[in-house]
Parts: C-alpha cells; structure tokens; sequence
C-alpha cells in the first residue's frame, strides 16, 4: 500500500524561506519608512497640540505667569512648568511634571504629552521674562519651544533657544515656537481699545450732564453728583439725575449691582473688562485726576478729568484720562 505525503518536502520549505528573505530584503526599506513617516506625523501633531494647549493656557494665566521673571513658567497654585534640556548629542529629559501645572489646557494627561512620535521624551527650552515696550508702557512676556529629537532620538548640536527668542533647529530636530510677545501686544491693544470706548463714553455722559443743567456752568465737575464730597457745590450735586458717585480712590467699574458706574454708561461687563480679564477702574475725585479736590491747586481747576486704569501682567499700571468738556 503507498502512502501519500501532505507535507512540504525540504527544497519546497528552501525556497519559501528564500523567497521570504528576498521578500523581507525588499520590503524593510518601505516598511522603515513608512514607520519613520508616522512617527514624524505623530510628531508634528503632539508638536502643534502642546502649542495650541500652551498657548490657551497662556492667555487664562498671564497675570501669574508674568510676576515670575525666571526661565520658568509659573501657573500659581498649579505649578511650576521648568525646562527641560538636553546637552548635544543627548536625551531630552521632559517628565510629566513639566505638564501638569497646565496639561488640562490640552485635554490630555500630563504623562501622554511627555514623548514625541518616535517614543523620546521632548525638551522644553525657555527664556527669562522678556520686555516690549509699546507707547511708552513695558510689556512682559515669556519665550518657549517645544523640541522632538525626531528619528535619531537625541539633541543635534546648533539646536537652541537664543536670548532673543530666536529657535534654530539643526539635524533631524524638530520643533514650534511660542512667542509670548505677540499675545503680550495684542491683549494690550485690546485692552487700549476698550479703555478708549470707555473714555468716550465718560465724555458723552460729561457733555449730557452739562448740557442738561439750567445753571450750567464750566467750574462745575459734571464727574460725579458730588455725594459725600467735602465740597458738593462743585459737582453735579443740584442738578438732579446724575448717577456718578464721588469715588476718590480707584473703584470697578462693575461688580453686578445695579449702581455700578458701567450701569450708568450703559455699558456691559465685558464693556469695561481689559484684555486681560481684569474689571477696569475708575476715580473722579483722587489726587491722580483733575477735581475740586486735588491737593495741587493747578490740578483742582477746569478742565476736569476721570481717570480709567488697570493693572497689566508683571504689576504695570496702566490708564487712560477722559476729559470734561462743556462743548
């Protein structure tokens, strides 16, 4: 009786596992690539997420970031964000501490932001509180780039972060850049732009209340209807309807009740919130403002002045005059 083999002979199982490494011969190159190419994509998009989450996280906490002027990122009571270098030829040395303090403003958590796509950990780089000075006011701001060692996993020497917020990436690196001084100048606009809206306001409600007294007169402060002012023949104080109080120390502008001054100007919260999601404030009757009562005999005569203020990120003062005029 002849019995029928099913198995493969020995040449047949040469040649598969020839044919195999002929076919792995062929393929790894490809298959490398489109490896490397994923892991650059992910790369990229961690890259582009960490700077859209930063820069959000940024805006929500600039007044705390910029009363720290060290290269470091202070979030207040969430943490410290630190640096984290790498010396030429090294391994980033990221952790998810460095994202912790702010890694809710990605909606990730902190540990998954710590790699790039190629499995090694990022570095941070980032410089000293930093200044710009616009119409005469300081304004501060912070430096950061996030870093991928890309395919060779380690910092390629001319990587750097240079004083003047400059990146410069060399070999395979690859990184983006946060610019706190272009977020820095346009809250700043916008919170001059707002104060000007105010002021104007202030001014239109000056030249009404003026224009509404019978016994108008220019020496009268149409600021304020002179309530608890030691000298309320000053103010607005006979003729009725006027809803300014006599404020002489720098007061919001809104705290919800009906009285409050924006309430008067017909104004909305938002109205009278500066770029930086601070209340703007206001004073009529302090010796930073042209009243009946300065202390300096020049600033206590026409024209009057209100004063409309804020406080910017790094403790700088910021304010806008509005001024009296009968006409």
């Amino acid at each position: 009786m002849k019995i029928q083999s099913t198995g493969f002979s020995l040449i047949e199982i040469l040649v598969a596992i020839s044919l195999m490494a002929i076919m792995t011969v062929a393929v790894a190159p490809q298959l490398k690539y489109l490896i490397n190419f994923q892991s650059g994509t992910d790369t990229q998009n961690r890259l582009s997420e960490l700077q859209s989450g930063f820069a959000t996280a940024y805006l929500a906490n600039m007044n705390v970031i910029e009363s720290d002027a060290k290269a470091e990122i202070n979030f207040g009571t969430t943490g410290i964000m630190g640096a984290a270098t790498a010396a030429s030829g090294a391994r980033c040395t990221a952790t998810a501490a460095n994202f912790t303090p702010w890694s809710d403003y990605t909606g990730h958590a902190a540990a998954s932001l710590v790699n790039d796509g190629y499995g090694a950990p990022l570095c941070i780089l980032i410089n000293p509180q930093a200044s710009v000075q616009i119409n005469g006011v300081n304004l501060y701001y912070h430096t950061v780039a996030f870093i991928s060692t890309g395919p060779n996993s380690v910092l390629d020497s001319g990587t750097g972060l240079d004083a003047a917020g400059n990146l410069t990436l060399a070999g395979d690196d690859i990184g983006v850049l946060f610019d706190g001084r272009a977020f820095s100048v346009n809250k700043f606009n916008l919170t001059a732009s707002k104060m000007k809206i105010v002021s104007q306001a202030l001014e239109e409600y000056y030249l009404a209340r003026y224009q509404s007294d019978p016994t108008r007169s220019s020496s009268i402060d149409y600021w304020s209807n002179g309530v608890n002012s030691p000298v309320p023949t000053s103010w607005d104080s006979i003729n009725p309807g006027n809803l300014i109080a006599y404020t002489p120390n720098a007061a919001p502008m809104y705290t919800g009740a009906t009285s409050d001054l924006s309430a008067s100007l017909s104004l909305s919260k938002d109205d009278v919130t500066d770029g930086y999601g601070n209340i703007l404030n206001f004073e009529n009757a302090s010796n930073n403002v042209r009243s009946p009562v300065n202390a300096s005999a020049n600033m206590a005569i026409p024209p009057y002045t209100a004063l409309i203020s804020t406080v910017l990120p790094g403790n700088v003062g910021y304010s806008q005059a509005a001024v009296g005029v009968n006409n």
